[in-house]
């Protein structure tokens, strides 16, 4: 009984330090949206959704014509079969707790401020964005 105490213990103590950090091994994904085009924008989007619903750490980072999509009053265009839309999935990810960013040389030089984005959405800061792209468990996809 005493030797099978003192495994159990000392295999505790050894994953210790495993399970303490098992959240940390979560794996990240960096989705940048630059496109203009709303198809382009929703697949971008969509597999950021399904990546958060798989458990990864998801954020969103938008910037020139794919900005556009983060400012009030964005167009929305929906696609079949299912009738969503790159604003739709986009509310869904903010709703979800999903970081969602916009490059900061967007405002200024598209004539607009933060009063402008959408609920949900803040200037993104350069040295936070590249020290997530160099995370080693970072997958960074464009759209």
């Amino acid at each position: 009984m005493k030797k099978t105490l003192s495994k159990l213990l000392l295999a505790a103590v050894i994953a210790s330090p495993f399970i303490a950090n098992a959240s940390d091994d979560k794996q990240d994904l960096l989705a940048v949206i630059t496109s203009g085009d709303s198809m382009t924008q929703f697949m971008g989007l969509v597999l950021a959704t399904q990546a958060k619903k798989q458990g990864a750490n998801v954020e969103v980072l938008f910037c020139s014509k794919g900005a556009d999509l983060v400012i009030k009053g964005a167009d929305e265009v929906t696609f079949k079969p299912k009738g969503l839309s790159p604003n739709k999935l986009l509310q869904g990810l903010i709703k979800s707790g999903t970081n969602v960013g916009v490059c900061p040389p967007y405002l200024p030089n598209n004539a607009k401020t933060k009063a402008d984005l959408i609920d949900g959405v803040k200037v993104a800061k350069p040295p936070k964005i590249a020290a997530k792209m160099l995370k080693e468990n970072t997958q960074v996809i464009t759209y």
